[in-house]
This record gives C-alpha cells, sequence and structure tokens, in this order.
C-alpha cells in the first residue's frame, strides 16, 4: 500500500522502471521458452509481441497520465520498455543464420546437408539405414565434411573430417 502511493504521487519514474523490467523479464523468459521448444517457438515469438505492444500502450499512458518530462535518466529507461535492447542484443549475438537444413539417403546412411551463407555442411548418421528403415534409429550424427564458398559460389575449401 505504501510502495502504491509512492508509486502513484511522488516517484512517475518508478512506475517506468517497474515497467521495464517487466519487459526485459517477460522478454527473456518468452525467449528462452521459444529455444527450449523449437516447435512452439512461432506461438510464444507471437505471445512476445502481444506483451510488448500492451506493455508499450502501458508506457504511453504513464507518461501521458503523470505528465512525466523525457530526461536523461527518462530516456534511459524509457529505451528499457521497448524491444530495442533486445532486438540489439538479438543482433549482436546471433550466429550466422540456417539456410536450411536438407536430409537424404545415401550409402547406407542418413545424411544431414545444412546450409549457411557461406558454407555447408555435411553430416552422416551413426546408425544404418536400409529401404526398410529409412530413418535412423537415433538422431546422432557425425561431421564428414564443411564446404566454403567464395564470391559467385565457387568452392573456396573443402575440409574433411574422419
Amino acid at each position: 500500500m505504501i510502495l502504491n502511493k509512492k508509486m502513484r504521487n511522488e516517484n512517475p519514474n518508478l512506475k517506468l522502471l517497474s515497467i521495464s523490467v517487466i519487459y526485459s523479464l517477460s522478454t527473456i523468459f518468452m525467449w528462452t521458452l521459444s529455444k527450449n521448444d523449437e516447435s512452439a517457438s512461432l506461438g510464444y515469438l507471437f505471445m512476445l509481441v502481444i506483451i510488448w505492444a500492451i506493455l508499450t500502450i502501458v508506457t504511453g499512458i504513464i507518461i501521458w497520465k503523470d505528465k512525466i518530462k523525457i530526461k536523461n535518466w527518462n530516456i534511459l529507461i524509457l529505451i528499457f520498455c521497448t524491444p530495442v535492447p533486445f532486438i540489439f542484443f538479438l543482433s549482436a549475438t546471433s550466429k550466422e543464420q540456417v539456410r536450411g537444413p536438407w536430409e537424404y539417403n545415401k550409402n547406407n546412411r542418413r545424411i544431414r546437408e545444412i546450409t549457411y551463407e557461406n558454407r555447408k555442411e555435411y553430416s552422416s548418421s551413426v546408425d544404418k539405414t536400409s529401404e526398410e528403415y529409412p530413418i535412423p534409429a537415433n538422431d546422432k550424427y557425425h561431421l564428414d565434411s564443411i564446404v566454403y564458398y567464395g564470391e559467385n559460389s565457387k568452392i573456396i575449401e573443402t575440409k574433411h573430417f574422419k
């Protein structure tokens, strides 16, 4: 009750700080869920966008209702009330984008070909395959080779592994 009065009367920045903490925690939580369960990741990211929209509207209402003047400290808090830090973090830490995995059977093995921007990785299944059992019993693969491409899709280098 005392905190509620303080938030209402004395320090509107505390409201913005609370929203920025909620923004950050919900973003981290939803992003972690989407990484752990890739089959439902699109649903989690859709929910994350909805949470962002709701919190952005709430932030706008708080700024308008409490007539918060934007100062240096407020700008920093306000930035953390948006998806900007998350997008910046994501772009700074993102790995090379996978263009597509492709799997096929060859020589009684399941071959997994993963295409990146400038390379392709070829892995073969540990378990053997057959016409009767075209999918290996377990999902274990070992890396066979990496083919690096340069400009105009010319092969620069091929590394083979045993």
